[in-house]
């Protein structure tokens, strides 16, 4: 009897170690800063730089003082910095709030299996907790954004959407590794905080749904994952236990979550880096959006075209983009900024009237714009059965009162596929965001911070940095 159960235990072992858990955590544990190619790392940077950018151009909103103030009120040790106001809280609170500032504008990158750098401020805040180094950041990004590739591919995305689910319930398998290599966990530590976290954060698409409007939960999907790896980690540091074939296992991710349609084998495929994907909007605007809004914006550019000139405006664009943002009323006439990014008749409205879309485009006065509405009774949206589904392709046509019509197609914006942004845009993207708040000097250190990440013996140093010197 003792024979059979030492061999039942010891081929359950065998079982787990080979579980995708078991392999995320080793691929954490083994991938150190000097592995890292120099392209790597640099890609690592820009998505920190354009992070810290989008965190800084979301102060305005109105979220970001319920969530400091729930930081305040939950209390804490003193333990990272909040982003802007310089609030010192606990890793967890500073995590959230920092998450919902990178994502309120919707201005934050493709890559890593989603919107990833929603995950930066949760590393930053571990980081800072754990007195790690500039190294240590650069490497849990890049294992953020390797895993949550892998964990959430994007030919998944389609049906993982249309069954109810959001790309961000990636983050219960890729956060933990990440942030467990942080905190010095084991691999079989690490395997366990991957079962706890992804066992039960599972964001619901409603927060990204056709349908309904968007609210401010929705700059908090990947940051509650975050928040709740955080927890994970520090629970298996202590010998907490979770499934470790969360992925695999009976009723696990794959059968709950992707239906069955999960490629193992692609998963834990760790050739390359995936990272290299990333690419950088530019413009505030959800990302299909953005090849008619690019459209548009050329048109009225290059003809000076002003609100009181049109007659139409006629957008033609994929299935999934003119669904997603044009669906219900509220995507027409939003009245908030989390609805606005994602509506094409308010983005080609705004386009037109202020030739541009940028973080100043979801001031609240604009909601009610009669320019603006006037502009957004004139626009109508189609989609173009010649364009795949989930395309960010656009074409914009523009008839003016006087009879003139120009047209115009993008095929690829500009930051998006094969045309990424290069590092002196994004600069110039951060300090679009920064000016309002900083000085020169402090921008200049801050990029010179971040290029240099390498050499920084202390994160704290970044976030000291991140702070407005009004406060």
């Amino acid at each position: 009897m003792t024979l059979t159960r030492d061999l039942a235990w010891q081929n359950l072992d065998l079982i787990y170690r080979s579980s995708v858990s078991h392999q995320f955590a080793r691929y954490a544990i083994d991938l150190n800063y000097d592995l890292l190619p120099a392209e790597v790392v640099h890609q690592a940077k820009r998505s920190l730089l354009d992070a810290l950018g989008c965190a800084i151009g979301a102060y305005h909103a109105p979220g970001r003082i319920i969530c400091e103030a729930f930081a305040e009120e939950a209390g804490g040790p003193e333990e990272a910095t909040v982003f802007c106001s310089g609030m010192r809280t606990s890793a967890l609170s500073a995590a959230l709030v920092n998450s919902f500032l990178v994502r309120f504008l919707d201005y934050n990158d493709f890559g890593g299996g989603g919107h990833n750098s929603d995950s930066i401020p949760g590393i930053i805040a571990v980081c800072e907790r754990e007195a790690a180094t500039g190294r240590d950041l650069l490497t849990a990004i890049v294992i953020s954004y390797e895993l949550g590739s892998r964990a959430a591919p994007s030919s998944s995305w389609p049906s993982l959407m249309a069954r109810g689910w959001t790309t961000d319930t990636r983050g219960g398998l890729s956060m933990p590794p990440a942030l467990g290599k942080i905190m010095g966990l084991t691999a079989e530590q690490i395997a366990n905080a991957i079962g706890i976290c992804a066992s039960h954060s599972l964001p619901l698409n409603i927060l990204d749904a056709n349908r309904e409007e968007y609210v401010m939960a929705k700059n908090l999907r990947f940051g509650w994952v975050v928040y709740d790896a955080i927890i994970s980690c520090l629970l298996a540091r202590r010998g907490f236990t979770g499934p470790p074939r969360i992925v695999e296992g009976d009723a696990g991710f794959n059968q709950v979550i992707y239906n069955g349609e999960m490629d193992m084998e692609r998963m834990v495929d760790f050739s390359g880096w995936r990272i290299l994907q990333t690419r950088h909007k530019s413009l505030c605007a959800n990302g299909t959006t953005q090849g008619h809004v690019y459209a548009t914006l050329a048109i009225v550019r290059e003809n000076d075209l002003k609100p009181e000139d049109i007659a139409s405006v006629h957008i033609r664009c994929g299935f999934r983009e003119a669904h997603h943002t044009t669906a219900s009323p509220m995507k027409k006439y939003p009245r908030n900024a989390e609805t606005a990014d994602h509506s094409a008749f308010y983005a080609n409205a705004i386009a037109i009237k202020e030739r541009d879309f940028g973080p100043d485009a979801f001031d609240p006065e604009k909601f009610t714009d009669p320019v603006v509405l006037e502009l957004i009774e004139k626009i109508t949206v189609e989609t173009d059965p010649a364009l795949p589904e989930h395309s960010y392709e656009g074409f914009a046509e523009i008839t003016t009162k006087d009879g003139r019509r120009f047209q115009r197609h993008v095929a690829t914006p500009h930051g998006l596929g094969n045309d990424p942004l290069s590092d002196d845009e994004l600069a110039a993207k951060f300090q679009r965001m920064a000016v309002k708040y900083m000085g020169a000097k402090q921008i200049q250190k801050i990029f010179d911070t971040v290029w240099n990440m390498e050499k920084i013996t202390a994160v704290g140093e970044l976030t000291k940095l991140m702070i407005f010197p009004s406060r």
